[in-house]
């Protein structure tokens, strides 16, 4: 005799919103058969009421390392972007910044930090 077969589980949306803009839209993403995440529009938040713009649609796509860089890029001496190391970016950064505050003063170099 033969049992039956186990249904699929299905898969259950997961409310979040999207992490593009200051208007956070809301989004649902359910996980597809393929390891890949399936965007919907969530009807009942108040800020897109069920609309999402393209960059909303295909936010998903940056989970994947095939769209993502997975080094830092210095350009080099013809100004193309080339893979390096990250104490070598880093230390790239930082003598930009004291070049920019020497040649500019210390007005010309700022950030913020969100308060806590």
């Amino acid at each position: 005799m033969q049992s039956p077969a186990t249904p699929a589980p299905t898969a259950v949306p997961t409310p979040t919103h999207c992490p593009y803009c200051a208007l956070q839209c809301g989004m649902n993403l359910t996980p597809a058969a393929d390891g890949t995440l399936e965007v919907t529009e969530r009807a009942d938040f108040p800020v897109n009421r069920g609309a999402l713009c393209g960059k909303g649609r295909t936010a998903p796509e940056v989970l994947s390392s095939r769209v993502r860089l997975t080094s830092p890029l210095v350009r080099d001496g013809d100004g193309t972007l080339v893979p390096a190391s990250w104490p070598e970016a880093l230390d790239r950064i930082a003598a930009n910044l004291a070049r920019v505050r020497a040649e500019h003063g210390p007005d010309a170099v700022g950030c913020s930090a969100a308060a806590g």
